[in-house]
């Protein structure tokens, strides 16, 4: 089998002018995005959390074309602000320039949450130890992000932090090993686990407070074609200084806990339904609360045991 080429093989010049002119072409997941941008942190973060991700041509297929870009007019002096695009359609308000890599990762979100309805789109982090998978759905705020980076620092491979995708037909779990984004202090709660962790620049100020992006772990990045069987839902709260308690959750709550957290479950209709009653009737589920980092691998250790 040949090796792949990852972005690893260009330099910082050599980035910045794919991006700058006909656009970087990188594999995610099972899409394919062509990039463009000709600001200095799109290809300063890019060049620092998707090294090792696949490098492709334009003669590849490709899903969608992204580009962030500055308003013209005086606005690209005054206070400057940048916008996303998929092809030629804005679906944000413009934010300020600081912020183009947030944006771009948040973009990215978007265009497969708008477009992939060949699978199962949840609010969810993923990923996988000793073949057994773990769905963690959840809202914002409730350290979903935090746990992720902490058990993908500690043996578990990732497939997601933000989307789970899953097969309509073959209830499998598909890979994106995308950089998981962190905010506020579980930036320097996840910077002291582990030295060897590389993040993207830190951004304060936006919408979410300040952000970073820790990278994928090579190995998380090298497995994405490997599918995997759910195995557990568990539902995650952080609730400071409280012990760890685990319950397990009924079918039907567990249910309308993934429609809550689903992208596009109306929009699949019966396709929706068949997917969610599947996932719930081939998984173990369960509601978590924990604040000690401990506890918390602990459980996820005797899970994939």
């Amino acid at each position: 089998m040949s090796t792949k080429t990852t972005l690893n093989s260009l330099n910082a010049y050599e980035i910045s002018q794919q991006l700058r002119n006909d656009g970087l072409v990188v594999a995610v997941g099972p899409f394919v995005f062509c990039i463009k941008s000709s600001l200095a942190s799109i290809a300063n973060n890019v060049q620092r959390i998707y090294g090792d991700f696949q490098l492709l041509s334009h003669h590849d297929l490709i899903d969608f074309y992204v580009s962030i870009k500055k308003p013209k007019g005086l606005r690209r002096f005054i206070k400057p602000q940048i916008n996303f695009y998929c092809d030629d359609y804005s679906p944000f308000l413009p934010l300020p320039a600081s912020q183009a890599f947030p944006l771009l990762e948040w973009g990215m979100n978007w265009c497969i949450a708008q477009h992939a309805h060949h699978h199962l789109l949840l609010h969810s982090a993923v990923l996988e130890k000793n073949g057994k998978s773990v769905i963690l759905p959840a809202q914002s705020g409730s350290g979903k992000s935090t746990l992720c980076a902490l058990l993908a620092l500690n043996g578990w491979r990732l497939l997601s932090d933000e989307m789970a995708l899953i097969d309509l037909k073959s209830n499998q779990l598909h890979a994106l090993a995308r950089p998981i984004s962190l905010k506020n202090e579980s930036i320097n709660i996840i910077q002291q686990q582990n030295c060897e962790t590389i993040f993207g620049e830190i951004v304060d100020d936006t919408n979410k407070g300040t952000i970073s992006h820790l990278k994928p772990s090579k190995v998380s990045v090298q497995q994405v074609e490997n599918t995997v069987a759910p195995y557990a839902i568990v539902f995650p709260k952080y609730q400071a200084k409280q012990p760890i308690q685990v319950n397990a959750t009924d079918k039907a709550t567990a249910f309308m806990g993934v429609i809550e957290n689903s992208f596009n479950y109306s929009i699949l209709a019966e396709a929706g339904f068949k997917a969610v009653s599947q996932l719930i009737d081939s998984t173990q589920c369960h509601t978590l609360t924990y604040s000690s980092t401990e506890e918390v691998l602990a459980f996820f250790e005797e899970l994939a045991h």
